[in-house]
């Protein structure tokens, strides 16, 4: 019963996590400039994450076919019987730096089941702030609608094993390495 519930809790946390209808993120939540991210433009990156593997390696590209691979990252990945999770070639679509995570009702529901009462918004910082101190959005989305993203954590003991409702979870400081390298629309490929 402890592991399914924990396997909800991913789950509610990763992909049900949605902004709250009509609310404005604070400022520093807004995406940051390509310019922040990627002050270098000479450099065209490539993401690929295994989720088997629980890896995440970053590549520069030099062509279009000729990628050579220039860090790997250990990563949280999506629990092992999830039925939808993200797979194949997507792109970043944005990259927040302390960001706010604004629970769903449903996450709400599931966290007060747990004795946990979540704010509508749970700023930066916050030890129930399941986002860390970044996150990266990616086109991959359900059918349903819900987005995934890399992100930090507030738990480093997620990093490495298959715990996530199908977001990616990274070491807070390796993510921020990540994160100000690549730039909105870098290429991510999710494999098996």
């Amino acid at each position: 019963m402890k592991s399914y519930r924990y396997i909800v809790m991913a789950f509610v946390t990763c992909v049900l996590a949605a902004p709250i209808a009509g609310a404005e993120p604070p400022s520093s939540q807004q995406p940051i400039s390509q310019a922040a991210v990627t002050p270098d433009t000479t450099h065209s990156y490539y993401v690929e994450i295994s989720i088997g593997r629980n890896v995440l390696t970053l590549y520069e590209k030099k062509s279009a076919a000729e990628r050579t691979p220039l860090a790997e990252y250990t990563v949280g990945t999506a629990v092992r019987g999830l039925k939808t999770y993200p797979r194949g070639l997507g792109t970043v679509t944005g990259i927040y730096f302390n960001p706010w995570w604004y629970p769903t009702t449903y996450s709400r529901q599931v966290f007060r089941a747990r004795g946990i009462e979540l704010p509508k918004a749970v700023p930066p910082g916050d030890t129930l702030n399941y986002m860390g101190p970044f996150k990266i959005a990616l086109s991959h989305r359900t059918s349903k609608g819900a987005i995934y993203r890399i992100h930090g954590n507030n738990n480093p003991k997620r990093v490495g094993r298959r715990v996530t409702g199908g977001c990616f979870v990274m070491d807070n400081a390796a993510g921020l390495e990540l994160a100000h390298k690549i730039r909105v629309g870098t290429e991510v490929n999710i494999v098996p």
